[in-house]
């Protein structure tokens, strides 16, 4: 294993994040409804807070959006903020929440020990 996943996390003094981030050098995608409309997003880092995703198109206004992913439930999430293509979403504690945020560290983890399975 060549990092814990406390090295993974992203360390920042001046960081007012109540939850270390999780990144990684290649990031995977994920699914976001809004109103009924997909899509698709890339996960630039996460935590059990929230997340950053990267939009290739800009979303409608909406404060709420839906994160899918084939291995957990639909999660309902907050936007919390927005610039251009890049938006901050916010996590609650459900059962859901907590299995996509481990599904995406896992995601992340795994593309950081093996970088060459994440080019397959």
């Amino acid at each position: 294993m060549t990092g814990s996943l406390a090295s993974l996390a992203k360390s920042d003094t001046h960081n007012r994040r109540e939850w270390p981030r999780y990144g990684a050098a290649k990031s995977f995608s994920l699914a976001a409804s809004v109103d009924g409309q997909l899509f698709p997003c890339t996960v630039v880092d996460v935590s059990l807070g929230g997340a950053k995703l990267i939009f290739d198109d800009t979303l409608p206004a909406s404060r709420t959006l839906e994160l899918s992913h084939p291995e957990a439930r639909p999660v309902a999430c907050e936007r919390v903020w927005q610039d251009r293509h890049e938006v901050g979403i916010e996590f609650d504690f459900s059962e859901d929440s907590l299995g996509l945020i481990s599904i995406c560290i896992r995601n992340m983890t795994e593309i950081e020990q093996h970088p060459d399975a994440a080019a397959l």
